[in-house]
C-alpha cells in the first residue's frame, strides 16, 4: 500500500519548495543581518561587496529587501484567503439555504463583481484607496470573496433539501443551527481546498499592484516594487530583477502545488 507522499506527491513537493525557500531567506538574514534603510551612497552595489546580493537603486540590502518582500507577500495573501474565504462561505451559506431575496441580492453582487476581470478591478479600486496593508488586504478581499460565494452556494443547494436538513427544520432548529452545526462541516473541505489553491493568486495579484506602483509605498521593499525597479538596470546589474523574479517564482510555484495536492487529498 502506497504513502500518502507517494500517493501525493504535489503536496510533498509544494511543501519542500516553500520550506526551502523560507528557511534560505531565513538562515540568509542570520547570517548576513538586515539592512532596508536607504542609502543614496550604497545604491548598486555588485553582490559580495558588503552586501551578499548587493544593493538596489535606493542603496537598501537586496537580501532584506527580498526577505521583508517575501513575508510582506505571505502575510497579505494568507489574511486575504483566510477573510475572503470566511466572508464569501458565510454569504454563499446564507445565499443558498435563505433562498428568496437574500439569495438574489447577493447573487447578483457577485454577478457585478465577476463581470469585470479581477485585478483590472483590483487596479480600478486602487486608486481610490491609500497605499498601505490594511488598505491593500480590503482591495485583494473586496475581489476575491465572491469566487467562495458561488461555490458554497452551490455545494449548499445540494445538501438543503436532504432528510437531515428537513429534519432539523421539523425539529425548529434556528437558521443559524442549520447554518453553522449541519451546513459547515459539509462545504469547509471545499473552501479549504479553494483557499489553498488561491494563495498564490493572491500573491501574485498583490505583486502585480506593487509593480505598477499601486500597493505599497515606494519605501517599502515589496517583490513587486524590486522587480519594478529592477528593470531599469536589467543589463547592467541583472540580479536586481533576477533574485526577486525567482523567489516570487517559487513562492507561487510552491503554493499551486500546496493547492493542487489538497484538492487531491480531501477531493478524492
Amino acid at each position: 500500500m502506497r504513502s500518502e507522499a507517494e500517493r501525493n506527491p504535489q503536496l510533498r513537493i509544494g511543501i519542500l519548495i516553500v520550506t526551502i525557500l523560507l528557511s534560505g531567506l531565513l538562515i540568509a538574514l542570520i547570517l548576513w543581518g538586515r539592512d532596508i534603510d536607504i542609502s543614496i551612497e550604497q545604491r548598486l552595489r555588485p553582490p559580495l561587496d558588503g552586501f551578499a546580493l548587493g544593493t538596489d537603486d535606493l542603496g537598501r540590502d537586496l537580501l532584506s529587501c527580498v526577505a521583508l518582500g517575501t513575508l510582506i507577500s505571505l502575510v497579505i495573501g494568507l489574511t486575504v484567503v483566510v477573510l475572503s474565504s470566511v466572508i464569501g462561505g458565510i454569504l454563499g451559506m446564507i445565499s443558498g439555504l435563505a433562498g428568496g431575496v437574500a439569495d438574489r441580492v447577493i447573487m447578483r453582487l457577485v454577478d457585478v463583481i465577476l463581470s469585470f476581470p479581477g485585478i483590472l478591478l483590483a487596479i480600478t479600486m486602487a486608486f481610490f484607496f491609500k497605499q498601505g496593508i490594511p488598505n491593500l488586504i480590503l482591495i485583494l478581499t473586496i475581489t476575491g470573496w465572491v469566487g467562495y460565494a458561488r461555490l458554497v452556494r452551490g455545494e449548499v443547494l445540494k445538501h438543503k433539501n436532504k432528510p437531515f436538513i428537513l429534519a432539523a427544520r421539523c425539529y425548529n432548529a434556528s437558521f443559524f443551527r442549520i447554518l453553522f452545526y449541519h451546513l459547515r462541516p459539509l462545504v469547509l473541505p471545499l473552501v479549504f481546498v479553494q483557499a489553498s489553491l488561491a494563495v498564490s493568486g493572491v500573491i501574485l495579484a498583490e505583486s502585480s499592484l506593487n509593480f505598477l506602483g499601486l500597493g505599497l509605498p515606494p519605501d517599502v521593499p515589496t517583490l513587486g516594487q524590486l522587480i519594478d525597479s529592477g528593470r531599469l538596470h536589467l543589463f547592467d546589474m541583472p540580479n536586481l530583477i533576477l533574485v526577486p523574479g525567482m523567489v516570487l517564482f517559487a513562492l507561487i510555484i510552491g503554493f499551486n502545488f500546496i493547492g493542487e495536492g489538497l484538492r487531491k487529498k480531501f477531493t478524492r
